[in-house]
């Protein structure tokens, strides 16, 4: 992801009704939801208590909304409080002008970490805090109802060198681990960084998960699925001037060593050489297949595919990593979709109904031209075993 385009991602969630399409373009396929932004998220409750287990949360901006019938409908539930002073954290001064600016995300803990349970939310997202550009973590005891500020556990760079799109995974040993895009290094115009905790209270030291040996590359947008069996998958962009915003992927066996930061890893494509270009995002589904969206559908050739925005790539979990993807077709189609941080931007998805279908949400321009976001389902084959038609 380049620093233009992020940019006006920062103009947008500062002014959500402001109109930002630069050009007239239809919105995606699928049912709109209400008062939603860009950058969405679904994830199902597992390990909460309650009658609300097993519901889903949707997120866009810092808007969250509840559906209890499997994706088909959505209903507002609360806006995480971002704006107001962070508790516990004196450096953040007057929050007026420190605002959310990009890229949040959440998470349920699988297990009791520290003093939270099994089943505390984590919002977490990129801000300024004191005037300086920080990843910021709010938790949530109750399913998403209300929200406490948590800790500021990365604070680095300037107006111009921020750290973006935090995402998380839990270690084979337990650990927390937060994913973030970082800028404030001057070996790199951008990598993936990582830091961990064993009690959401002291994260460790930081460590490179991608950075380049060319200072243009701009590795980033991580998102990491546990797989069966326990080994962990990694998918992410790779901006600059040779790899182009391509998708690739790595593997590591305890969720935390991911092997040579400077390699970059294998590209996602199929046996016909379509390949995912911009803002990833993988899922595991219930068979032990893996998901792998990207915002925009090359062919083999370079060119943008004339299914670009209507397709998913899907391949077994244990497949081998430079195993071919097959194609399936997207719930939300974004055919518009183009190098710009609304129209299928960091799309989401999640299996609903015992996996027998897939939910997405996804982000487009609406006819008014505000960014928006969009979600359907649509049946979920599995990868047919070998030998099977």
């Amino acid at each position: 992801m380049t620093a233009p385009r992020r940019l006006r991602a920062f103009a947008f969630l500062l002014s959500l009704s402001s109109p930002i399409a630069p050009l007239p373009l239809l919105a995606a396929t699928g049912t709109h939801l209400p008062e939603s932004t860009l950058y969405p998220r679904l994830v199902r409750l597992h390990h909460g208590p309650g009658p609300l287990q097993n519901s889903i949360l949707a997120k866009t901006g810092n808007k969250l909304y509840r559906s209890l019938d499997e994706g088909h409908t959505f209903t507002y539930l609360t806006t995480v409080p971002t704006d107001g002073l962070s508790e516990g954290d004196p450096g953040a001064g007057n929050r007026d002008a420190n605002k959310e600016r990009c890229c949040s995300t959440l998470f349920e803990l699988p297990r009791t970490l520290g003093r939270y349970p099994a089943g505390t939310l984590l919002y977490a997202g990129s801000f300024f805090s004191g005037g300086i550009p920080a990843v910021e973590i709010y938790t949530s005891p109750d399913q998403g109802l209300h929200w406490t500020y948590l800790s500021t556990p990365i604070k680095a760079g300037d107006d111009h060198h921020g750290l973006w799109e935090p995402e998380f995974t839990v270690t084979r040993d337990g650990a927390l681990v937060m994913f973030v895009s970082d800028e404030t290094d001057p070996c790199c115009s951008q990598k993936l960084v990582q830091r961990r905790t064993h009690d959401l209270v002291r994260w460790g030291s930081q460590q490179d998960t991608v950075a380049s040996k060319s200072q243009k590359d701009r590795p980033g947008m991580a998102v990491v699925s546990r797989l069966p069996g326990g080994a962990y998958f990694m998918s992410y962009e790779v901006c600059g001037p040779v790899a182009h915003c391509q998708v690739f992927s790595r593997r590591s066996a305890d969720g935390w060593n991911f092997g040579d930061p400077t390699n970059f890893g294998t590209r996602a494509e199929t046996a016909t050489g379509q390949y995912l270009v911009h803002t990833p995002a993988n899922f595991l589904t219930p068979t032990g297949d893996l998901l792998l969206i990207g915002q925009m559908l090359y062919e083999r050739d370079g060119t943008v595919s004339p299914q670009n925005g209507k397709l998913l790539f899907l391949r077994p979990a244990a497949a081998a990593p430079a195993a071919a993807w097959s194609t399936r077709p997207a719930p939300v189609e974004v055919p518009t979709a183009y190098d710009n941080y609304c129209p299928n931007y960091s799309s989401a998805l999640l299996p609903v109904e015992n996996g027998s279908r897939l939910l997405e949400l996804a982000s487009d321009y609406d006819r008014p031209h505000h960014c928006t976001s969009f979600f359907a389902t649509l049946p979920l084959q599995p990868v047919p075993s070998p030998g099977v038609q």
